[in-house]
């Protein structure tokens, strides 16, 4: 197995033409058994690709002891194979809070951010990264069960700008059958159990189901079928320069039109990324837009009102006119920067809402609910006062009640028919950083009441008169 691997690792990277002669890579190294196998094969390789290498790595600060420990092992690694380092160290929770994005996505965008820093800087042409097999087929499941679009689905690229994938052809069991059998060192990190996040749940339920009850190849087969999406992605893409080069208007940097007509000649494929391509630029973040999402904004071109508007996030809008749509990034209103903090027995004013909020501890006789959503009964054991109410945010991400898995707020709303400005009202009450109940909307599935629940509040939203 081990020369094998190696062996199509090479004929792989070859085959794809990876690199060039003389290319300068800077492996991202975490210390998980991927990027430890991937630098581990890169350095076998490198004479024969002609290359020269470097590492990086990222210290997120999100899993204290866990985290130094990752930074020590790579470190060590790097030493071994006398090659350069660099050792970044960002706080990925006030990154997200900066951008107002979920965790995942400010990891995300703060090591694209970092790494093409420090590349450009040093001179280095790629960033090879540890994305196998079985990663690709997780992403597609995950895409396709969230509603993705073509740009979706066509999953890992291979290649995106200076970023390749190197592994993307290995399964995680060749990967892991080659670590141990090269005695390689790596660190496992224990939040890829958590079966509450939708891509472990996949990782560890679906995608094992779909391999032993229905084909045993099905993480070859959905990769064969994310790379059909790449192609036709990249057939479509000039189509799309040319649409926003006749059809998009740069009104500021804050307002874009697009000409109605456009919605009549062109078919989905080419709408959903001219439009992610506008919502990017006026949100300064990658954005990926579900099918559902388009097609109420399709809906609402098609039979809404003049003057009416669409809400893409608290920030974003679209405004129809007559001949043309416009796209427009608002300026914050100041109430939706305001943040109350609230502590248990205490009746609090809610900035512009028209609501007092009031939390107080019951016992389990005292529970009566109600239809209505302005009183709800919440789990208190891992409540931690004061807790928070604030204004939703562009990648805020809860488990409505009843669901398995995590939402994003906007697309929550969307799916209520809540429109503006109603949603623009909608408030936030946060534990820490975790959403605990869309105040009179929902409440999280995290904070249900259980049979072993000690701790129960009463959430009540009362109007003031």
């Amino acid at each position: 197995m081990k020369s094998q691997l190696k062996n199509r690792f090479l004929e792989f990277i070859l085959k794809k033409q990876l690199f060039q002669t003389g290319d300068k890579v800077l492996v991202a190294v975490s210390g998980g058994v991927d990027s430890m196998v991937l630098l581990h094969l890169l350095c076998r390789c490198r004479k024969r690709l002609k290359i020269e290498l470097g590492v990086i790595h990222l210290h997120h600060e999100l899993r204290a002891g866990a985290a130094d420990a990752d930074q020590e092992l790579v470190k060590t690694t790097v030493e071994r194979y006398h090659l350069p380092f660099f050792s970044l160290r960002r706080s990925v929770r006030s990154f997200a809070r900066e951008k107002k994005v979920s965790l995942e996505e400010a990891g995300h965008l703060l090591r694209e951010m970092l790494f093409t820093e420090v590349t450009k800087e040093q001179g280095y042409q790629k960033i090879a990264t540890a994305h196998h097999l079985d990663d690709q087929a997780e992403t597609v499941l995950m895409r396709l069960l969230l509603g993705s679009g073509l740009s979706g689905l066509a999953g890992i690229r291979l290649r995106k700008t200076i970023w390749v994938r190197p592994l993307l052809f290995a399964s995680r069991k060749e990967i892991e059958e080659y670590a141990l059998q090269q005695q390689i060192s790596f660190r496992e990190d224990q939040t890829n159990k958590d079966i509450a996040i939708l891509r472990n749940k996949i990782r560890h339920q679906l995608l094992p189901l779909l391999i032993k009850e229905y084909n045993p190849r099905t993480a070859q087969q959905l990769t064969q079928l994310a790379s059909i999406f790449e192609e036709w992605e990249h057939y479509i893409q000039p189509q799309v320069q040319i649409a926003i080069q006749q059809y998009v208007k740069s009104e500021s940097e804050n307002k874009f039109e697009v000409g109605i007509d456009f919605f009549k000649q062109y078919f989905s494929w080419v709408k959903i990324p001219l439009i992610e391509n506008i919502l990017h630029q006026l949100g300064q973040a990658e954005v990926r837009m579900n099918f559902q999402q388009f097609s109420d904004f399709s809906n609402w071109v098609e039979k809404g009102r003049t003057s009416s508007r669409f809400q893409w996030s608290p920030e974003i809008i679209s405004v129809k006119h007559k001949i043309s749509i416009d796209f427009i990034s608002l300026s914050p209103e100041a109430d939706r920067q305001q943040e109350l903090k609230i502590n248990s027995g205490e009746k609090y004013l809610i900035p512009g809402s028209g609501y007092q909020i009031l939390i107080t501890l019951v016992s389990a006789e005292d529970v009566k609910f109600s239809p209505g959503k302005n009183e709800e009964y919440i789990a208190g054991d891992r409540l931690e006062f004061p807790l928070l109410v604030r204004s939703w945010r562009a990648g805020d991400r809860f488990i409505p009640l009843g669901l398995p898995q995590p939402k994003l707020v906007s697309d929550y709303l969307t799916n209520l028919k809540i429109a503006y400005p109603e949603r623009e009202k909608v408030k936030v009450l946060l534990n820490g950083r975790e959403i605990v109940a869309l105040l009179g909307v929902q409440i999280s599935n995290r904070y249900r009441i259980q049979a072993h629940t000690r701790y129960i509040y009463r959430l009540k939203m009362i109007k003031n008169r």
